[in-house]
């Protein structure tokens, strides 16, 4: 497929290209992968991605003037300016809306929580648990711990203050967890979930459908509530979790080139998003990891020796065995949003042990530092490690 005319597009270009809207209509991976293929372009791909989010919201059975008024209404509240020529072209998008072979409207697909999801825009700078009626309670702990009564309506955090809201039918609630910190869930139905680092879970505060269904950015690990009248679906941009059994860890950073899930105990299945071989069900059994990565079009499933790798994160430490420390670092790095560099000469060294993830990111540089005998500098915000 020859993509060279992407080289001089801007955002408005790319909303109204039909090969642009079948890519994002794929999913996350795909557009990362296009962005990897030309950086130059990347600001304008991430605001046409964007637009098409906030247009899947609109009522596509409504008249031509009022979807176009729609549209404008859409740009008016985009930063970045557009030239006047796209307004044509936004008028001709607007009128072919419904039509099933325009792979632009995938979008309008998306169940109920996908659309929410994508339609909020997140700030991770602070610890955040937001409820049904908008209402933001921040927390400044380094962990925090919300549990949900049965029927979603009161909401304790960290065991000193409830709240109260009302369960909306079709209502959510986010955690949002910033870098260097960590949350924990009891959710209506005794799910418990730990959020990771960088990370944001989306729930209804009690389930009332057919399924119980969550929308994951990020990493969390699960251990599920048995209810067999009531399947447990984990949703995030490129793939969908079905759960067989218990106790699994999702990684779905949109930043990221690969998403991985790994099961500790019982099993689960997976389906991607964008349709072909990867909507057929993956199965997973315990101690094996499933990694969809963005030049991959199928789930490549292997086999895991150390569980601990993955997971002694919820429990607030790093746990490496015989791991690159390149590796580690990388860890390190996604963890606290912090850049870290490292000499060639010792990418390969390996290491064993345990760090405590503590608040402040120097004092587990200083023990990676100790373990490996390795020194670092800081050079404004940004950590070296050399021999």
């Amino acid at each position: 497929m020859n993509l060279n005319r992407f080289n001089s597009y801007c955002a408005e270009d790319f909303v109204v290209d039909e090969i642009f809207c079948e890519i994002a209509g794929r999913g996350s991976l795909s557009i990362q992968s296009l962005k990897e293929q030309f950086p130059l372009k990347q600001q304008d791909i991430d605001l046409a991605v964007e637009m098409l989010h906030k247009l899947q919201n609109m009522e596509f059975h409504q008249s031509p003037e009022k979807k176009l008024e729609q549209w404008n209404q859409i740009l008016r509240n985009q930063k970045k300016s557009v030239r006047l020529r796209f307004f044509k072209y936004a008028a001709a998008v607007l009128l072919i809306a419904g039509s099933s072979g325009v792979a632009f409207y995938h979008f309008s697909q998306l169940n109920s929580i996908e659309k929410f999801a994508s339609s909020n825009e997140i700030n991770y700078s602070d610890a955040t648990l937001i409820l049904v009626d908008g209402k933001q309670i921040n927390i400044s702990q380094k962990q925090a711990n919300v549990t949900y009564s049965t029927d979603g309506a009161a909401v304790l955090v960290n065991d000193t203050a409830e709240m109260k809201q009302s369960v909306a039918e079709d209502g959510f609630n986010q955690m949002i967890v910033p870098f260097g910190k960590r949350s924990n869930l009891i959710l209506s139905d005794g799910t418990k979930v730990w959020v990771n680092s960088g990370s944001r879970l989306v729930y209804a505060p009690v389930f009332k459908g057919k399924s119980r269904e969550v929308f994951l950015e990020g990493e969390a690990y699960f251990e599920v509530a048995k209810d067999e009248k009531k399947p447990f679906f984990v949703r995030t941009n490129a793939f969908k979790v079905k759960v067989y059994g218990t106790k699994f860890d999702v990684q779905a950073y949109r930043q990221n080139n690969e998403y991985n899930t790994i099961l500790i105990e019982g099993k689960v299945s997976l389906q991607g998003n964008n349709g072909g071989i990867l909507s057929k069900e993956h199965f997973l059994f315990p101690d094996q990891k499933a990694m969809l990565s963005a030049d991959k079009d199928d789930f490549l499933v292997t086999e895991v020796a150390n569980i601990d790798n993955y997971t002694a994160w919820k429990d607030g430490y790093l746990v490496f065995k015989n791991e690159a420390f390149q590796s580690i670092l990388k860890r390190v790095s996604h963890y606290y949003n912090i850049d870290i560099e490292l000499n060639e000469e010792i990418q390969i060294r390996r290491l064993s042990g345990k760090l405590d993830l503590k608040d402040d990111p120097e004092r587990v540089l200083e023990g990676l530092a100790l373990i490996s005998k390795i020194r670092y500098v800081k050079n404004v915000n940004k950590y070296r490690f050399y021999e």
